[in-house]
C-alpha cells in the first residue's frame, strides 16, 4: 500500500509477506482472540530470498511497488511468537509475517568454519507460500560477533517450540470445546427464564472449573510421579487453558464498559454499582499484560520496546491525555508495573525507555522542570502558553466582591489547580510557577499560603 505521501513501497521479500498491523508506537498487534503471545525479539536482521527469480507482488495492491526487485531486507528486527515469525522494519513501518503453518523446516545455517572463520548465523526457512528465505543475524545493535549465534540459537528455538506446541490449532479447539459447553446446550432443554438463569449459572461453574484446572494442574495423578514431571504437567494444564481464560477475562472487560456507560448515563443512581465495577478494574490491572518481554527475550533493543510499550499503555484509554497532558515518572512507574504483574522493569530501565522516546517520534518525551527538578512523561503536543491561558482563566473565575472583611477575595492556590484540573498537587505547583514565569500569573505569599491571581498587566496588553 502506497504510503500517505504516494511514495511507491519497495519490492522485497519483507512487502511479499504476509501484512501484519503495527500499532501508533510501532508495536506489533498481536491476534489476543487467538491467543497470540510473542517469545522472541532480536534486532539488527536481514531477510533474504534464496529462489530464482523474484517473489509476486501482493495481489491486492501490486501497483503501489517499485518495479525494482530488491532480495535482501536490511536492519530488520525479528519477533517470534506463538503463531508467526514477524519481520518490522522500523525506520518504514513495515511488517511482514510467516506464520507457521507455512513453514516446512526451520534449520539453523551459517556460522564459523575453516574456510570461513566469520561467517555469518541464519535460520534457513523453507516455506510453502515464498519457497526459501533465510533470516541473518548481525548480533545486535553492537555488532559483536559472538551475539548473532546467541541470537539465532534463541529465536531458532523458540520457533522450533512453537512449532511443536501449535498454539494456531486451539483456536478449533476451543470452538469445538465451546459448542460442547453444558451452558450451550442448556437453551436446547429449557426455555425463557428458567434457560437464563441456568445458563448463568453454568456458566459461574465452568469459569470456576476452568481457572481450577489451569492453576491446578492434574492432580488426579501425584501417585508416582517426580516434582519435575509434575510441574510440566502444571505448565501444560495452564497453557491449553491459557485461551479460554483470556476470553473470560475479555468477557468481563467488555461488561466494565457497559457498567461505566450506564453509570454515566444515570448519573448517581448507579453509584454502587460504579465503585464495584472500579474494584473490577483493579483486580483485572493486577492480572497483568500479555508479551511483556523480559530483558533476555528482547536483546539489545529491550529498551526500544519497553519505549513503545509505555507509549501504547499511555495511550490507551488516553490515560495521558485525562492526566492533563503529562504525568509523573514515579505515577507512570507504578501504573506500569501493576499492568505488568510480576515481570516489572527498573526505574533505571525506564529512565533509558523514556530517553529513546524523542528519538523513535513516539510523540511522548521525558522533561524536567528546572525550579524543582521533577521529572514527567509529556504529550509532545502539550503547549505551556495554552495551560498558563487556562490557569489565568480560572483565576480570573475565582475573582468575587468582597461583601464582608473576612471574606475570601480570590485567586487560586495549588490544591484548586489539582482538585480543578485532576492533576498532582506537585504537578499543579509547577504549572502555576510556569505561568507566573511567562507573565499570566502573579501570586501573593502569605502566612495562609501562596495564592495566585491573574496578572492585570498582562490582561491589558493583551487587550
Amino acid at each position: 500500500m502506497a504510503s500517505s505521501n504516494n511514495k511507491p513501497r519497495r519490492w522485497s521479500p519483507l512487502t511479499c509477506l504476509g501484512t501484519t498491523n503495527l500499532s501508533p508506537s510501532g508495536l506489533i498487534q498481536l491476534e489476543s482472540d487467538a491467543g497470540e503471545v510473542e517469545t522472541q525479539c532480536r534486532t539488527n536482521c536481514e531477510l533474504r530470498y534464496e529462489g530464482s527469480g523474484q517473489l509476486p507482488k501482493p495481489v491486492d495492491n501490486s501497483s503501489g511497488f517499485t518495479d525494482f526487485w530488491t532480495a535482501i531486507d536490511v536492519n530488520l528486527s525479528c519477533h517470534v511468537t506463538t503463531h508467526r515469525i514477524v519481520l518490522v522494519d522500523e525506520k518504514e513501518s513495515i511488517a511482514g509475517s510467516i506464520p507457521y503453518p507455512l513453514v516446512h523446516t526451520a534449520e539453523g545455517k551459517g556460522g564459523p568454519s575453516f574456510r570461513s572463520p566469520k561467517a555469518s548465523y541464519k535460520i534457513e526457512l523453507n516455506t510453502l507460500a515464498w519457497g526459501e528465505l533465510l533470516i541473518v543475524f548481525r548480533g545486535g545493535e553492537r555488532h559483536p560477533y559472538s551475539q548473532s549465534g546467541k541470537d539465532r540459537d534463541a529465536a531458532l528455538t523458540a520457533i522450533h517450540r512453537a512449532q511443536k506446541r501449535k498454539a494456531w490449532e486451539d483456536r478449533e479447539r476451543q470452538a469445538a470445546k465451546e459448542a460442547a459447553r453444558p451452558s450451550q446446550t442448556i437453551t436446547a432443554r429449557k426455555v425463557g427464564v428458567d434457560a437464563i438463569m441456568t445458563k448463568n449459572k453454568l456458566l459461574l461453574k465452568e469459569n470456576a472449573n476452568l481457572a481450577e484446572t489451569a492453576f491446578g494442574g492434574n492432580n488426579n495423578t501425584t501417585k508416582h510421579v517426580s516434582k519435575k514431571k509434575g510441574n510440566q504437567e502444571d505448565i501444560d494444564a495452564f497453557m491449553r487453558e491459557a485461551t479460554p481464560l483470556l476470553k473470560v477475562i475479555q468477557k468481563y472487560t467488555s461488561t466494565i464498559e457497559r457498567e461505566r456507560r450506564a453509570a454515566a448515563s444515570t448519573n448517581n443512581d448507579a453509584a454502587k454499582q460504579h465503585n464495584d465495577t472500579e474494584k473490577l478494574v483493579a483486580m483485572l490491572e493486577n492480572m497483568g499484560m500479555t508479551s511483556a518481554l523480559s530483558e533476555k527475550q528482547s536483546g539489545s533493543m529491550y529498551h526500544k520496546q519497553l519505549a513503545r510499550q509505555i507509549v501504547d499503555f499511555l495511550r490507551h484509554n488516553d490515560k495521558l491525555t485525562k492526566a492533563g497532558g503529562m504525568m509523573t515518572l514515579t505515577d507512570v512507574y507504578c501504573l506500569f508495573n501493576r499492568a505488568r504483574g510480576t515481570n516489572m522493569i527498573s526505574p533505571d530501565d525506564l529512565l533509558k525507555a523514556l530517553d529513546l522516546m524523542k528519538d523513535l517520534g513516539l510523540g511522548m518525551s521525558r522533561r524536567s522542570f528546572q525550579s524543582s527538578g521533577v521529572l514527567v512523561i509529556q504529550d509532545d503536543a502539550f503547549d505551556d502558553e495554552v495551560m498558563a491561558k487556562k490557569l489565568a482563566d480560572l483565576a480570573s473565575s475565582s475573582m468575587k466582591q468582597k461583601a464582608e472583611p473576612t471574606d475570601d477575595i480570590g485567586g487560586i492556590t495549588v490544591i484548586d489547580v489539582s482538585r480543578t484540573l485532576k492533576i498532582p498537587a506537585l504537578l499543579a505547583n509547577e504549572q502555576l510557577q510556569s505561568a507566573e514565569q511567562m507573565g499570566w500569573l502573579c501570586r501573593d505569599s502569605t502566612i495562609e499560603g501562596m495564592r495566585y491571581f491573574p496578572n492585570l498587566f498582562q490582561a491589558a496588553t493583551s487587550c
